[in-house]
């Protein structure tokens, strides 16, 4: 029994470190670059919904968890699972999915990410996997609230 609890670890280990990218130099810029590539083709050929990212989204955080509780450094920096879904969300719910706004809007959330403005730097304290997942929500959040209000600009 023991031996398939440890291989699904490794198994949500892996999923949490993005395959290796969390080790990369910069990897939370890198997994961004990634996903939002992997993303906005599987949004715009599989007609992906709102209902599928909130369970993906739902099964990370429980990943995440996971992981950080089984780990001697809390919210480890090798985590990227939660740019995966932050960028996910942004993607998913961008108005136009022009290569201007997706590039901006991936920007906009990396300086969100890395700098952690109140109260993004508030989730980013909580020490579990919501906390892990809740500040880049957040950015996501506000990274589309701001396009929304720049709309006419870019």
């Amino acid at each position: 029994m023991n031996i398939y609890k440890n291989s699904l670890y490794k198994l949500l280990y892996i999923i949490v470190i993005g395959f290796g990218i969390g080790y990369l130099p910069c990897s939370g810029t890198i997994a961004t670059i990634i996903s939002s590539i992997v993303w906005y083709y599987v949004i715009s050929i599989n007609n992906f919904n709102i209902s599928e990212l909130i369970l993906i989204l739902i099964l990370s955080t429980l990943f995440c968890h996971i992981v950080n509780n089984n780990s001697n450094i809390k919210d480890h920096y090798s985590i990227v699972l939660d740019e995966f879904i932050g960028t996910g969300i942004i993607i998913l719910l961008l108005p136009n999915k022009s290569f201007i706004k997706i590039l901006f809007s991936i920007f906009l959330f990396r300086v969100l990410d890395i700098i952690k403005p109140w109260p993004i730097s508030y989730l980013n304290n909580i020490n579990n996997g919501f906390g892990i997942m809740a500040d880049d929500l957040l950015a996501a959040l506000i990274t589309i609230s701001i396009i929304f209000l720049l709309k006419n600009f870019i």
